[in-house]
């Protein structure tokens, strides 16, 4: 009987540890997934990381001055600046979306020159002219700003940065707000981002398997993947997760949304409002615009929004 009870205990410890080891492959397995998978499939958007034609006439043409510096784990990133015709002591980070490049950011120029800042744009890790093969969600893209405020605090030790993104920059631009130098900066727009990204992940990969099972493996995995997260990356989903960050974020900051946003719904930029802890934040829905189309739906109402914004907060800049 001992015999019988000391195989079931055997049998038990076995069994556990192979669950336990086939959780964590699972873990491994997703973890790489969320870097590599084809996510222009699965969301449905356009490759567009290569083509900076239009940056580079304007470096040749007007003089805008090319930059390029490097991360903590020696990542090259590469810029453009943009001076001010008049001497200006506040820049802007203007922050693309994913698989697009700096050359995004060229319409919101204008406006910020016009309100006299200088301008940075920056093409994120894993897209344009920077290093990297993909996008690491957060993981690495807060040492990457880390790196682009101390450049523009090497130009001008006593500078006001803003951060201005569009979708996965918007992400970007959120994540970095909830970190401790980013409560060193003046203030963000964050322009269609996305919010709880587990939540985003299961949502559209499901639709992108049409097996409803996904979610049910998803869950049961997500304890492994955040473990897993980590052990390999020194950081908790919720470092990564936009929703979660600006929990922690106490600058100004401002959210714009297309309402007629099928990628990333507007419900969403309302529970960005909600779960911020900044005592100064504001939303703006534009009525018929889809996802990062706000600027191109209306024009004038997306500059006032910026305008009225900005203008509110200058007391303090």
């Amino acid at each position: 009987m001992r015999f019988f009870f000391k195989t079931v205990k055997i049998l038990i410890l076995f069994l556990l540890l192979a669950f336990v080891g086939a959780g964590f492959y699972a873990g491994n397995t997703a973890y790489e997934m969320m870097l590599t998978a084809p996510w222009e499939k699965i969301l449905g958007v356009t490759k567009q990381t290569t083509d900076l034609s239009r940056i580079h006439r304007r470096e040749q043409k007007d003089g805008w001055q090319p930059v390029e510096i490097r991360s903590a784990d020696g990542t090259k990133l590469r810029g453009t600046y943009i001076e001010n015709s008049r001497s200006s002591d506040r820049t802007v980070i203007l922050l693309h979306g994913l698989y697009q490049n700096r050359s995004m950011c060229i319409p919101y120029v204008d406006m910020y020159r016009d309100m006299g800042y200088n301008v940075l744009l920056i093409d994120q890790r894993g897209h344009g002219e920077s290093g990297g093969s993909h996008t690491t969600w957060g993981l690495r893209e807060t040492d990457d700003l880390d790196a682009w405020t101390e450049w523009l605090r090497g130009k001008d030790g006593g500078v006001k940065i803003g951060m201005h993104g569009i979708s996965l920059g918007a992400a970007m631009a959120l994540i970095y707000s909830g970190t401790e130098r980013g409560k060193n900066i003046s203030f963000y727009v964050a322009d269609s981002a996305y919010g709880g990204m587990m939540e985003l992940g299961k949502d559209k990969i499901s639709a992108y398997t049409g097996d409803p099972r996904f979610l049910w493996g998803m869950d049961l995995v997500e304890p492994f993947f955040q473990s897993v997260l980590w052990l390999r990356s020194g950081k908790t989903l919720s470092d990564i997760d936009p929703l979660e960050a600006v929990r922690r974020m106490t600058a100004p900051v401002l959210f714009l949304h297309g309402g007629a946003d099928t990628l990333i719904p507007p419900k969403t930029a309302e529970e960005l409002l909600q779960a911020s802890g900044s005592s100064k934040k504001e939303l703006f829905i534009f009525d018929g615009a889809g996802h990062t189309m706000e600027m191109a739906v209306n024009g004038d109402a997306y500059r006032k929004a910026v305008r009225v914004f900005l203008e509110s907060l200058s007391q303090n800049m």
